[in-house]
């Protein structure tokens, strides 16, 4: 990672309530000042046969997969059938014969673990040529760093619907490199915006493999975990604000309420920032119980600040 993330024990907090207690830990997660980290106590989808048929004679069509080289067509495809829509662009100078993600999508035990997913599959594949580098352009797209990758768009789920919600960049970044074992993770996130999915995805993806994902991805955990991911971007600071009314809301789901925050580094991009989220928390062993721990349900989330420092929060019931 390059920095060295010594943890700096600066202070405890006295117990405030009965029920909460506070600990917070400096880790070195920012460029210039080490950002605080704080750490609160409150309490066989069946596979199936698609006959569906194309425009292009050149589409393939297996259980639980169709492939269509074409990109307007392949929306068209997953749009009629309510289907994830997963688009690689091939790394520049590759083609079908040669990209090592191509080869990945090819095996036989990769396309398993996407048939299994409960959903219709569509796949897209481009070469990096005009059409490819105009999408890389988009708005939509930023996330994928003007080359190659691959994206999911979600036309299965009403309320995700059309929107990309999976970005997984095959340039380098600072923390983020692509494997192609990120694939393998793409079914198996749950329904969810692309900052969810994303902060999921470097859960689930860091070598020690936490298991508080391996819970329900819960509604209205996850509506509590956007709105104060939301609150301190809004405020460009790290902390468990206004945690006491929260966690009573959120008691009412039974069990023990958990929250852990953190902040990024300036000017990373969103995976880079979510990947090291999650490396600040597991250099405290409090917050890692939390994050590596088995939780009944969870939700993650993470928003940017006009400061350009990205603000994560991981929410959990035991």
């Amino acid at each position: 990672m390059g920095d060295d993330r010594n943890m700096i024990l600066k202070k405890f907090f006295p117990r405030q309530t009965s029920e909460l207690f506070a600990m917070a830990i400096n880790s070195q997660c920012r460029l210039v000042q080490p950002a605080t980290i704080i750490f609160i106590f409150a309490l066989s989808w069946p596979c199936y046969a698609d006959e569906h048929q194309t425009n292009s004679s050149r589409s393939i069509v297996q259980q639980g997969i169709i492939e269509i080289p074409d990109y307007v067509e392949a929306i068209k495809v997953a749009k009629e059938k309510s289907a994830m829509l997963l688009v690689s662009i091939r790394a520049k100078n590759r083609t079908d014969t040669n990209d090592l993600v191509t080869q990945q999508l090819a095996d036989p035990s990769v396309r398993e673990v996407f048939i299994r997913s409960k959903t219709l599959w569509v796949f897209c594949e481009l070469n990096f040529d005009k059409t490819s580098t105009t999408l890389l352009h988009s708005n939509s797209l930023q996330q994928l760093r003007k080359g190659s990758g691959i994206f999911v768009v979600d036309y299965a789920n009403k309320a995700m619907h059309g929107r990309v919600v999976s970005a997984l960049p095959r340039q380098n970044g600072r923390y983020y490199t692509f494997q192609t074992s990120d694939l393998l993770l793409l079914p198996a996130l749950p329904t969810g915006s692309l900052t969810q999915r994303s902060m999921i995805l470097a859960v689930r993806r860091h070598t020690d493999l936490p298991r508080s994902t391996d819970g329900i991805f819960d509604i209205e955990l996850s509506k509590a975990a956007t709105l104060h991911s939301v609150h301190q971007a809004q405020l460009q600071k790290q902390g468990h604000h206004d945690w006491q009314r929260r966690s009573q809301q959120l008691r009412l789901h039974g069990g023990i309420v958990k929250e852990v925050c953190a902040e990024s580094w300036p000017d990373q991009d969103l995976l880079d920032s979510c990947v090291d989220c999650v490396s600040c928390w597991r250099q405290s062993p409090g917050h890692w119980r939390a994050v590596y721990g088995e939780q009944s349900a969870f939700a993650f989330d993470i928003r940017q600040g006009n400061n350009s420092i990205w603000y994560a929060t991981g929410i959990f019931i035991q």
